[in-house]
């Protein structure tokens, strides 16, 4: 979804050369786009330009579920975080040295935090197995870094929201509204009192474009939470939804075991340094995300 987003805005927005790597073609670009770059293998380094040595890479690639489960971290290592690093490592070989932007998670990373808004400084501990993988990746992204001396920006996402292309099951928002539409069971997780913060993806796409603009002369590695800094219960977004659709949705509650407690993110760090700041409350992003659906089914 975040990939796909990203592929569209820089295309239509932007005079550098860009290059959308996935193993099928990117859905937000038309089917012979110079763009398209499909490849069996993301993980050999191959698609990668011999003139593209000081090439930004925005690695959208990884684990998507949050409640995806392991048997163990070894499944999890061997699986879903050593192939990312022995990618980078492939494309150091190759000898690219430009600038990696690595979409992390704004909510597992932390796990229950001690205070709200969560700054980047608060320690990480995550308790899923989603949040395992963003965190290693970081430590992993963060030592290489430093190490060969690449550029690297974490961005620590809060939940995105507004593309029409999503994976089935994948972010609550289109959960929800293929829920209420189509009258289909919604299982709330707790009692839907805990707040989640929610950006909206044409504002996080500006984020990422001042990310990859950004001058990082003294700063080999950088963090940065990106997201609304508000934050919405489950309830109160099923009401929003609700009154925007006009339609019930038919729900079930069932206990929280993994799920983190409140979660909203301070982004001043990127206000100061990025100068961005969101500009799309919820509300009216979900209206105009219900609108754009609606055409789109009719």
């Amino acid at each position: 979804m975040i990939g796909s987003s990203l592929a569209h805005h820089f295309v239509t927005s932007s005079s550098r050369r860009v290059s959308a790597v996935s193993r099928k073609p990117c859905p937000t670009l038309s089917e012979n786009h110079p763009a398209q770059n499909c490849t069996t293998d993301l993980f050999d380094a191959g698609w990668l330009a011999p003139e593209d040595m000081d090439a930004t890479i925005l690695h959208c690639a990884g684990l998507s579920n949050p409640r995806l489960e392991f048997r163990n971290f070894t499944d999890l290592s061997r699986d879903h975080i050593l192939p990312h690093i022995d990618m980078l490592e492939r494309l150091l070989a190759r000898g690219w040295s430009g600038r990696l932007i690595f979409f992390s998670s704004g909510g597992a990373i932390y796990g229950d935090t001690l205070e709200l808004p969560i700054r980047e400084t608060h320690p990480t501990n995550p308790k899923s197995f989603y949040g395992l993988h963003k965190l290693c990746l970081e430590r992993a992204f963060i030592h290489m870094a430093r190490t060969y001396g690449f550029e690297l920006v974490i961005l620590r996402v809060a939940n995105p929201y507004g593309s029409l292309v999503s994976k089935p099951q994948q972010g609550v928002i289109p959960i929800l509204l293929n829920c209420i539409e189509k009258g289909r069971l919604f299982r709330v997780i707790g009692d839907g009192s805990s707040e989640r913060d929610y950006i909206e993806m044409s504002d996080l796409c500006d984020a990422v474009a001042r990310t990859a603009a950004m001058d990082m002369r003294t700063r080999p590695a950088m963090i940065f939470n990106i997201g609304s800094g508000t934050g919405t219960s489950l309830n109160d977004l099923i009401t929003m939804m609700e009154q925007l659709i006009g339609k019930t949705l038919v729900r079930s509650h069932e206990p929280a075991l993994h799920d983190v407690q409140s979660n909203v993110l301070d982004c001043q760090r990127a206000r100061n340094t990025l100068n961005w700041r969101p500009k799309i409350v919820l509300e009216s992003g979900l209206r105009e995300l219900i609108g754009q659906t609606n055409v789109h089914n009719h």
